[in-house]
């Protein structure tokens, strides 16, 4: 069966009718407290705060699957980046061991890592094991100028490509990622860590597949058919039913 011939319901959770006991099971492990952060954009959407917290977890289940994508995809990235240039310095792929200087935050970042791995671990594909065990929040930190497809995005957005450009729009992603993995509430946007504002979800979700596009067009074009992310957003509660 094809995406568009999907009905909300095979995608979507469907809320309980009111006054049944799912409904006061569901209310009652969410607590009031949780669903207040929902009622006002409720109210501006004229549905029950319950129907949009469900569909804020739908899209925080989107989210992590597509993110997860993206994250692995970005990792691999940046270890063939960093295994080029450990190669033509040191003579070596193991650029965690010789290859560029990192700032000692990363240092200690890499020594943490390397010190939670097992024995086994470390003898056998060192390397993949470290490069998996390595958090998001490390690869956007080493991010590197050479994306695949960087230049040609920054210009179809009229705009130089640069690292910065490249850095705001994983900050973004990992931004996202982060929200989700903490429960937080989506419905009234992303903040921005360090930046005092928030941004939409669409732009939250624009930028995993700005990520996308600057690693590989042809993941991107994947992305856009399958993007869970992209379906449950363009079924964010309008009215009541």
């Amino acid at each position: 069966m094809s995406r568009q011939s999907n009905p909300a319901a095979d995608f979507l959770s469907q809320t309980p009718r009111k006054g049944s006991p799912q409904e006061r099971a569901l209310c009652s492990c969410i607590t009031d407290e949780r669903l207040s952060s929902h009622d006002s954009e409720a109210r501006r959407r004229s549905c029950p705060a319950l129907r949009l917290y469900l569909w804020d977890h739908d899209m925080a289940s989107a989210c992590m699957g597509d993110i997860a994508i993206l994250e692995v995809a970005l990792r691999n990235h940046m270890d063939r980046q960093l295994s080029l240039i450990a190669l033509e310095q040191a003579g070596t792929e193991d650029w965690y061991m010789a290859g560029p200087r990192f700032d000692d935050r990363t240092q200690r970042q890499i020594r943490e890592t390397w010190g939670h791995l097992t024995i086994q671990q470390k003898k056998w594909h060192t390397h993949g094991h470290l490069v998996a065990a390595l958090t998001f929040g490390f690869w956007r930190k080493g991010i590197a100028k050479s994306f695949p497809g960087g230049r040609r995005h920054a210009a179809d957005a009229n705009a130089k490509w640069t690292r910065k450009y490249a850095l705001n729009i994983v900050k973004t992603v990992h931004a996202l990622r982060n929200r989700v993995a903490h429960h937080e509430p989506l419905v009234n946007g992303v903040p921005l860590p360090g930046e005092n504002r928030r941004i939409t979800l669409a732009d939250a979700v624009r930028a995993c597949f700005d990520l996308a596009m600057i690693l590989d067009r042809n993941l991107y074009s994947w992305l856009m058919d399958n993007s869970k992310m992209k379906l449950v957003l363009e079924h964010k509660p309008r009215s009541i039913e």
